[in-house]
């Protein structure tokens, strides 16, 4: 039993317990400042990035790799951000999904040892290449038992084994890391379903007008043209009527598939509501907008889709509508009305045509 020194002097043994303390203090302040910024960050990259930046901070590691499916539905894990490696190295560490050694990280749930799994637990060709890259410890991205990737780090700058301390350390980061990744999916998930028509995949009313104001304001901000189509399935009813509700969801999804593949990567395609689609045809002037038009309306009627035949003109067909900027409309909304009033034309004048708005009133 020891005795403290109450003189002027604290004893070496509460100098040494204060400094502890202290150390321990700090670490939990700092975890709670990482956790804080981690959960707040909503863009993957920037969350990875800033998790990064803790894990060298915190760990003095010379190297680290992350390993995700980005696109969440691959068969592996990709090193989609690494440090302290060269490329070659890091795709090197890609990883099936039916590894072994991943079974094994999901049931752990914590931070491994390299070096322990190839001599206590396995032999695996994948842990040799982890081992030859400089991995020295591998972690699992896990929450709710599912596993979002894993965390590869190297050896520290100083060469020391990793303490039972830094290993906890890795292994909290690792699950910040994991519940924050889940959320930003979650609000990257929320956020595309808030903005997408949920049958045909296409984006919806609210975001085909926040996008047509904005391409509205940059056309009059570099003096650029802009054309709208707003196009109709022509006897979208008797059709949905003939055959039911779900072969007429059908024939959406496939108009889709046409609508896309006509439009080029820089247009924007919607689902206006119903049978009424949208094409936003940046940097095209009317007589551009017409020649899109009359692609598309002949694609739409040389396609093959399940029992045309029973439709009035034995196809199927749409009626399209155009208007431009600045020639028809100075506004956004003006924009749509001229459009849509093209599209009420063609639809009067027959159904299966294309009328520009600029072409009614010459």
């Amino acid at each position: 039993m020891f005795k403290l020194a109450f003189g002027n002097k604290p004893s070496t043994e509460l100098k040494s317990l204060n400094k502890q303390l202290r150390r321990q203090l700090y670490t939990l302040h700092n975890l709670f400042q990482i956790t804080l910024e981690l959960n707040s960050i909503l863009d993957e990259n920037h969350l990875i990035h800033s998790y990064l930046l803790n894990i060298f901070g915190s760990l003095a590691t010379k190297s680290a790799a992350i390993l995700i499916d980005s696109n969440q539905n691959s068969d592996s894990f990709v090193a989609s951000y690494f440090r302290g490696l060269t490329k070659n190295q890091a795709n090197a560490l890609i990883v099936k999904k039916s590894e072994p050694i991943l079974e094994i990280l999901r049931k752990k749930q914590r931070v491994l040892i390299v070096e322990n799994l190839i001599k206590r637990v396995m032999s695996s060709e994948y842990l040799d290449i982890v081992e030859s890259v400089g991995g020295q410890l591998i972690a699992p991205i896990i929450h709710r038992k599912i596993l979002l990737g894993l965390v590869i780090i190297g050896e520290k700058h100083n060469k020391n084994p990793y303490s039972q301390s830094e290993l906890e350390l890795f292994s909290l980061l690792t699950n910040f890391l994991a519940v924050a990744l889940t959320n930003v999916r979650l609000y990257k998930e929320m956020e595309r379903v808030s903005v997408t028509d949920p049958l045909t995949g296409m984006f919806n009313r609210r975001y085909f007008e926040n996008f047509l104001q904005n391409e509205v304001s940059r056309a009059r901000r570099f003096n650029h043209t802009l054309s709208l189509v707003i196009l109709d399935l022509d006897h979208f009813k008797n059709y949905n009527d003939s055959l039911g509700h779900p072969a007429g969801d059908m024939l959406l999804k496939q108009l889709t598939k046409v609508l896309i593949s006509t439009a080029r990567s820089t247009d924007l395609v919607a689902r206006y509501g119903g049978e009424e689609f949208c094409v936003i045809l940046p940097e095209i002037c009317q007589k551009g907008a017409l020649s899109f038009s009359e692609r598309l309306r002949n694609l739409v009627f040389s396609y093959p889709f399940e029992k045309k035949e029973i439709q009035p003109n034995g196809h199927i067909t749409i009626s399209l509508g155009t208007a431009t900027y600045p020639s028809d409309a100075q506004m956004m909304k003006e924009l749509i009305v001229k459009a849509d009033t093209a599209l009420y034309q063609a639809k009067k004048m027959g159904r299966n045509r294309i009328v520009a708005y600029g072409e009614l009133y010459k």
